[in-house]
């Protein structure tokens, strides 16, 4: 057996219990102090599982099931967050497939089981990103509709992350970790980026930092958000400060 027919298989067993998904939660961190200022909430099935996230969802996509995967992470996420009485504390990033969607109704309910007792930044993800534009756009005007700020993930990764800054509008921009670890490699992404940055009040934060020269990079880039290995891999949530 190859490792791609294990991948396949850990997925399909993860998708064949779906509900199963735990969430574990990496730390966005102020780049300056190294303070925690939120974390990002990623899907983790357990062992035998062993299922990698991207290879969970590709096969979700073939078999009609990404909006059902989409709804069991975020409520695992959402969960541990009430379980912890976070509250208001801290920021949570949540991810959100925007092709999942099959009208406007449904982005309507998909939003409203959030709630609104936690502070929630809706994290876009970059997967099917401008498969359907008006439908990402209810998307964002939902979010901001019910209080949530909204992420850009891995901007510079695909095309489609930076053509559509402009229209978005991110109050927070995730920097794919490509840019970070090859910054003279991305000077044309990093151009798109500054550019939408300055007609905004957009926040930068820098994804992948994992050395001490990576946390340079980003700061350099003029990130002031960060997140990686350097300050810690995906865990359990831990209890909130007293």
């Amino acid at each position: 057996m190859t490792v791609s027919d294990g991948a396949v298989l850990a997925a399909s067993a993860a998708l064949d219990s779906v509900e199963s998904v735990a969430a574990m939660f990496q730390p966005v961190v102020e780049l300056s102090t190294g303070a925690v200022v939120g974390y990002e909430a990623l899907a983790r099935w357990p062992s035998p599982s062993l299922a990698v996230p991207e290879t969970v969802f590709a096969l979700a996509r073939e078999r009609g099931m990404v909006g059902r995967v989409d709804v069991a992470c975020r409520a695992a996420a959402l969960r541990a967050a009430r379980e912890h009485a976070y509250s208001r504390r801290v920021r949570f990033f949540l991810n959100i497939e925007p092709g999942c969607f099959v009208d406007e109704r449904d982005v309507d309910i998909h939003l409203d089981a959030i709630g609104d007792d936690l502070d929630v930044v809706l994290e876009i993800t970059e997967r099917d990103l401008d498969r359907n534009v008006p439908m990402l756009m209810a998307l964002v005007r939902g979010a901001r509709a019910r209080g949530m700020s909204v992420a850009m993930d891995d901007v510079g990764a695909t095309p489609a992350t930076l053509g559509l800054l402009a229209s978005v509008r991110p109050d927070i921009v995730k920097l794919d970790a490509s840019i970070v670890r090859s910054p003279y490699r991305s000077r044309a992404a990093m151009r798109q980026v500054r550019d939408y940055l300055h007609t905004s009040d957009a926040t930068l934060l820098a994804e992948g930092i994992e050395t001490r020269r990576h946390l340079r990079r980003a700061m350099a880039l003029g990130a002031t958000l960060g997140q990686g290995w350097l300050f810690g891999r995906p865990m359990p949530l831990p209890n909130p400060p007293i």
